[in-house]
C-alpha cells in the first residue's frame, strides 16, 4: 500500500445503545443513573480543568489525555489533595492524534462535578497516583452552566447547582459532609452573572440562511441580527446527544474558533461542524454585544454530516482511497466472529447495504486470528474480549487517518488508512435481559437488532457522522425492538458526496478509490441506478431545491411539473458539478414533481414547496 503520512489521525466512532425497558435509546448508549454513578465512583469532586497533556499507552496502541483538575470540593473519596488527573481517551502526541466517540472530551476551563473511579490504563506518564477515569465515560462529568444555574451530562440537565444537585449527591452518599478545598463559590459566581447580565443592551437574531445545510463539509451558515459585538461563540444542537435531554432541555455543541469565518455586530458567518444537528442556533457574544446570548427562532436542518478528524485547531473532511490494489479496502473477520454463523450473515447483509447501494469499494478477505483493535494495517471485524467494551456499548468503529500538506483549507488533506469494528459479544449487568437479534427476522421486545447496529457502524466507516432524523440509519439513537437497516435520503446523499471525493480527488499521492462491482455503477446507467444515486433536498423546501448526484452521473436537464402535469419550469444543467440548485421560491405552496434527465433515462421525484 502506498502511503504518504506526515501526520496520523485516529478517530474511533462508538455505537452505544441506551436501553431501558420500553424506552428510546439516546446517543446510542444506555443511561447510567446518578444513583449508580455515586455508588460506583471512588472519588466525586467539584473542579476545574487547568491543563491537558496526552500520552501513548504502554503498548503504543492508543493515546490518552491527562486532564489536570483543580479541586474545589470533595463529595466522596480523598480530601487531602488539591488536584486529580482525569484520564480520557484520545488526544494528540506530536503529529499523531486519536479521537474516540462517544467519550468524555474536556477543555481547559471546563468546570463541574466529576464522577471518578480508579484508572487501570497504563500510560507512559510517570506514576499512577491521583489518576482516575470518568465513571460511565461522558456521563461521569456534570458540566456547569454558570449563566443559567444548571448542570448537565449527555442525558440530563438539572436546574439549581447548589440548592438541588449538591443536595442530591449528598443524599445518595449517605449525607456525608461536603469538604471545601478552594475558595470557589458557585452562588457568588451566579450572583455576579445576574448583576452583569443584559447590561450591554439587546442581542437579536433576525435570520439564519440557508436553513438547510450539511455538517463537516464546510457549508457556511450566515446569521444576521444585532448586538453580536465583535467576537463570541456559535453553538448548534449536539447531534451526538439528539440535541436535547429526555426532558427537552437543549444540548448544544460549540463550533471551534477556526470555523468562525467572520464576525461583526450584525452578521456572523460560520462553518457547520460535523457534530451539528438539526435545531436552533445559539449566539453568545464574548466581546461587546448586547445581552448574554440568543437563540434563533428559525430551525437549521442538518441534512447529512460527515466525520472530521482534527489537529486540535482545525477540523478536516477526509476521503477513502485505494489501499488494496483493487480500488478500496479489504476487511477481515476474526476467527470467533466468522464462526458465529448468524452474526456473520447479519454483518454481510449490512456490508452489502453500503457496498451495493453507494458503491463504496469494500470487500471481505481471509479470516484472521488477529484479535485486537490496533494500528496494524488490518481492517478487522471482531467481537470484544471480556469487558473490553464498556457496559452498554454495543459496537465501535475505529477509523485511522493519514494526512499530507496541501493547499486545502487548514493546509492538510486527509485520507482513511484503516478501519476496525468490534461488537459486544454478550449483554451483562442490569441489561442482561437484552439479546442480539441476528435476523433476517426483525428485532422485537428486548431484542437488539444486530444488522441495524452493523449498518450504523459501517456508516461511520463510510465517514458519516450522526444526524437528528429518525428515518435515517445515521440518526443518533436506536431502541431495543427497533430496526433501522435501510439507507435513507440523508444517508445516501452524504455517502454520494463522500464517494465523489473518493473517486475524483487524488490526494497525498494515493490511488483513487473505484466503485465496487456489486453496485453496478461501472455499468450502463438505468433508472434504478439513477434513483439510488440522485437525491433531492430539502424536502419540503421554501426557496431552493438541491440535486445531489454521484460522480459518474452527469445530469442533462431537470423539469418541474405541478400535480396536474403542467410544466412549471425547466432548467438545462449540463454541469460537471455533482450538486446543482434550482430556485423554487416563485412557486406556490403545494406538491410538485421534478423530472431529471440523464442520457436517455428519466426519473421523477416528488417534492413539496411550503
Amino acid at each position: 500500500m502506498k502511503k504518504t503520512t506526515h501526520i496520523t489521525l485516529l478517530l474511533s466512532i462508538c455505537l452505544v445503545l441506551i436501553i431501558t425497558p420500553c424506552s428510546l435509546a439516546q446517543e446510542l448508549f444506555y443511561e447510567v443513573p446518578l444513583t449508580t454513578q455515586v455508588k460506583s465512583s471512588n472519588q466525586i469532586i467539584e473542579g476545574r480543568v487547568i491543563s491537558k497533556e496526552s500520552f501513548w499507552d504502554e503498548n503504543h496502541y492508543n493515546i490518552y489525555t491527562i486532564n489536570t483538575v483543580k479541586i474545589h470540593k470533595v463529595f466522596k473519596g480523598q480530601t487531602g489533595i488539591q488536584t486529580v488527573e482525569v484520564i480520557t481517551p484520545g488526544g494528540m502526541v506530536g503529529f499523531e492524534s486519536e479521537v474516540v466517540t462517544p467519550s468524555l472530551s474536556l477543555e481547559i476551563g471546563d468546570t463541574g462535578i466529576f464522577m471518578l473511579h480508579n484508572n487501570n490504563i497504563v500510560i507512559n506518564a510517570g506514576n499512577t497516583q491521583n489518576k482516575f477515569k470518568p465513571y460511565a465515560s461522558s456521563q461521569g462529568f456534570y458540566k456547569y452552566d454558570l449563566r443559567h444555574n444548571s448542570v448537565s451530562n449527555p442525558f440530563q440537565t438539572r436546574q439549581g447547582i447548589t440548592e438541588n444537585f449538591y443536595k442530591e449527591i449528598k443524599s445518595l452518599n449517605n449525607n456525608t459532609s461536603i469538604v471545601k478545598i478552594s475558595k470557589f463559590d458557585v452562588n457568588q459566581i451566579l450572583q455576579n452573572n445576574v448583576t452583569n447580565r443584559d447590561s450591554n443592551g439587546v442581542i437579536n437574531i433576525s435570520n439564519i440562511s440557508p436553513t438547510t445545510l450539511n455538517g463537516g463539509v464546510r457549508d457556511l451558515l450566515t446569521i444576521s441580527g444585532t448586538g453580536f459585538g465583535t467576537a463570541g461563540t456559535v453553538a448548534f444542537r449536539d447531534a451526538n446527544a439528539g440535541g436535547e435531554d429526555d426532558m427537552g432541555t437543549p444540548i448544544y455543541y460549540t463550533a471551534i474558533a477556526s470555523q468562525i469565518v467572520s464576525w461583526t455586530d450584525s452578521e456572523i458567518i460560520v462553518e457547520v461542524p460535523s457534530r451539528a444537528g438539526t435545531g436552533d442556533v445559539r449566539v453568545t457574544p464574548t466581546v461587546g454585544g448586547g445581552g448574554s446570548e440568543v437563540v434563533s427562532t428559525q430551525t437549521l436542518t442538518v441534512f447529512y454530516s460527515q466525520i472530521n478528524p482534527s489537529n486540535g485547531t482545525t477540523d478536516f473532511p477526509s476521503q477513502h482511497f485505494d489501499t488494496n490494489g483493487n480500488g478500496g479496502y479489504t476487511w477481515q473477520m476474526n476467527t470467533d466472529f466468522d464462526a458465529n454463523t448468524a452474526a456473520n450473515a447479519s454483518f454481510l447483509r449490512a456490508f452489502d447495504t453500503w457496498v451495493c447501494t453507494t458503491g463504496i469499494n469494500w470487500e471481505i478477505g481471509a479470516v484472521t486470528t488477529l484479535d485486537i483493535i490496533a494500528s496494524d494495517g488490518v481492517n478487522i471485524i471482531r467481537f470484544d474480549d471480556g469487558a473490553e467494551l464498556p457496559e452498554g456499548v454495543l459496537g465501535r468503529c475505529t477509523s485511522r487517518f493519514g494526512t499530507c500538506a496541501s493547499a486545502s483549507p487548514g493546509g492538510l488533506d486527509v485520507v482513511v488508512t484503516e478501519l476496525d469494528i468490534v461488537f459486544n459479544d454478550v449483554f451483562t449487568g442490569g441489561f442482561s435481559v437484552l439479546s442480539w437479534e441476528f435476523g433476517p427476522g426483525i428485532a422485537t421486545g428486548f431484542e437488539v437488532d444486530f444488522e441495524s447496529v452493523a449498518v450504523h457502524e459501517l456508516g461511520h466507516g463510510h465517514q458519516l457522522a450522526h444526524i437528528i432524523n429518525s428515518g435515517e440509519v445515521m440518526h443518533y439513537s436506536i431502541a431495543n425492538g427497533q430496526n433501522s437497516r435501510d439507507l435513507g435520503s440523508s444517508d445516501l446523499s452524504g455517502a454520494i458526496d463522500m464517494m465523489n471525493r473518493n473517486t475524483i480527488d487524488q490526494v497525498c499521492g494515493t490511488g483513487l478509490m473505484t466503485y465496487s462491482i456489486c453496485s453496478g455503477l461501472t455499468l450502463s446507467i438505468d433508472e434504478n441506478i439513477l434513483e439510488e444515486n440522485i437525491i433531492i433536498y430539502p424536502n419540503p423546501t421554501k426557496t431552493n431545491l438541491n440535486i445531489s448526484s454521484a460522480a459518474f452521473i452527469k445530469i442533462d436537464n431537470a423539469s418541474i411539473y405541478d400535480v396536474r402535469g403542467r410544466l412549471i419550469l425547466s432548467k438545462d444543467i449540463n454541469s460537471s458539478s455533482n450538486l446543482n440548485t434550482i430556485n423554487v421560491n416563485q412557486l406556490n405552496s403545494g406538491i410538485y414533481f421534478i423530472k431529471i434527465n440523464v442520457e436517455n433515462t428519466t426519473i421523477s421525484k416528488k417534492f413539496i414547496v411550503q
